[in-house]
């Protein structure tokens, strides 16, 4: 998927960040997938997985996070009769359209779609954008058809090392949990740190600490969240996680000493596959 530069502090910078999301977790997607480390697309590794889970070729599937376009395009190679994407992005599915591709410009949070409409509900980096996830996931179980498939992929999760999802930051663990706005403008400038796709500093941080673009949940509260819903049989509710050492990292260190704990700074990614019974 080509990213493209987009603007902080407004609902179209959600465009790409999904694509950055996805390299943030390379590692664990692709040890999922059982794929080589550096595989060429995290979006056609996950749909192919979420695709394998029923005859794709008779199915409806709702995209969560359709964003411009691409993951809905997956589904259409792969086969699927019939793809809608959902996004609160003014660009949603702005750069594919299909026949079989239906857009709509809605929250999963609350969407005006029917009940039990669809074969697969799939979402690949965009629950850690949902401001309410409790809202979010019981949506999803409210449009999945009985006997389909939800198949959701949170990550980078906010208190993960690179929750903040700013590629000026890698090599930064956690500089987003450790230090508040000024804090971490001054921590950038100790450190070279000058902003990114042409936005200072400053616009990058104020972005990056809006709960409009992201929802701040503690890892542990998604697994609640799916664990919670109901006429849903789990297939899999987990929290993927960093190893250890990358706490020896000094802001690591300092994320320690203000109180966190490993549990909650390593998991980056809830992995939730389920079916609607």
């Amino acid at each position: 998927m080509t990213e493209e530069p987009s603007k902080p502090g407004t609902h179209s910078a959600l465009v790409g960040l999904r694509s950055r999301a996805a390299r943030c977790c390379r590692s664990v997607v692709a040890r999922l997938a059982g794929q080589p480390a550096v595989p060429t697309s995290y979006n056609t590794i996950n749909a192919r997985d979420a695709a394998s889970l029923l005859d794709i070729k008779r199915a409806k599937v709702l995209v969560v996070g359709a964003n411009t376009g691409g993951d809905c395009r997956e589904f259409i190679e792969l086969g699927a009769s019939e793809v809608h994407g959902l996004d609160v992005i003014a660009e949603v599915g702005s750069e594919f359209q299909h026949p079989s591709v239906t857009y709509h410009r809605q929250s999963i949070e609350r969407s005006d779609l029917p009940s039990n409409s669809f074969d697969l509900v799939y979402s690949f980096a965009t629950m850690e954008h949902v401001p309410d996830i409790v809202a979010g996931y019981a949506e999803m179980a409210r449009l999945l058809r009985p006997r389909g498939f939800i198949y959701s992929m949170a990550s980078p999760l906010w208190f993960s090392p690179y929750g903040h999802h700013m590629g000026c930051f890698h090599g930064h663990p956690w500089i987003h949990v450790v230090h508040d706005r000024q804090g971490i403008i001054d921590y950038a400038n100790r450190n070279g740190i000058d902003g990114e796709r042409g936005y200072s500093i400053e616009a990058i941080v104020d972005y990056m600490l809006d709960k409009t673009h992201f929802n701040m949940t503690p890892s542990i509260r998604y697994a609640e969240t799916a664990r919670s819903l109901q006429d849903i049989l789990i297939v899999e509710n987990s929290l993927l996680r960093e190893d250890f050492a990358l706490l020896d990292h000094d802001l690591g260190r300092e994320a320690i000493a203000l109180g966190f704990t490993a549990y909650d700074l390593l998991p980056v990614t809830h992995r939730f596959i389920a079916s609607k019974v």
